[in-house]
């Protein structure tokens, strides 16, 4: 998947710096066998863009001094690669999790089942900080980190006083005496 063995990088790396189209093409065939095996075959419309991205951060750091051992050269484009991808890969994944769904608030308004009253005086009876957090997220239908900003209250503690809450919350509803 790679050039030769023989192919000596430091002077592509070089020749790459000065814009010669032979270094790019190899650089370009080097990376493209690196997202070959990272069976990065769902972003290959990206390709372009990928090997576009390590060539501009091989020659920057090449150009800064960063690349001086010419026999770590090509697992240095394989790492810069890998996390290229890796980038890219985490990119995707967060758009989805902001994608809506596709069906209207509306919908789901109407079929969700509504909470009794003894649950929301059970929540009212839990510490302040646990019963902000579970009104968030349950009765306002916010995202952790929307409860976290809107109370002021640090995500991991915020996600802490949840599950405290709803661990309380089942205590109580199974008759066992709630602790906090």
């Amino acid at each position: 998947m790679t050039d030769s063995p023989d192919t000596d990088w430091s002077a592509v790396c070089e020749q790459l710096i000065r814009g010669e189209r032979l270094a790019f093409l190899q650089m370009n065939r080097l990376i493209t066998g690196f997202l070959v095996q990272l069976r990065a075959y769902d972003f290959e419309q990206e390709w372009d863009d990928l090997r576009q991205e390590v060539v501009l951060a091989v020659v920057q750091n090449a150009r800064a001094g960063r690349l001086r051992e010419a026999k770590a050269f090509v697992g240095y484009v394989r790492i810069i690669t890998r996390n290229k991808f890796a980038d890219r890969l985490k990119g995707r994944i967060r758009r989805h999790e902001k994608d809506s769904l596709p069906w209207g608030d509306e919908i789901l308004a109407d079929e969700s089942p509504q909470p009794s009253p003894e649950l929301w005086s059970a929540v009212e009876a839990l510490p302040t900080d646990q019963r902000r957090v579970i009104e968030g997220v349950y009765l306002e239908g916010k995202t952790y980190d929307e409860v976290s900003s809107d109370t002021g209250i640090p995500l991991g503690t915020m996600k802490r006083r949840l599950r405290e809450g709803l661990e309380a919350l089942r205590k109580f509803f199974s008759g066992a005496a709630p602790h906090g």
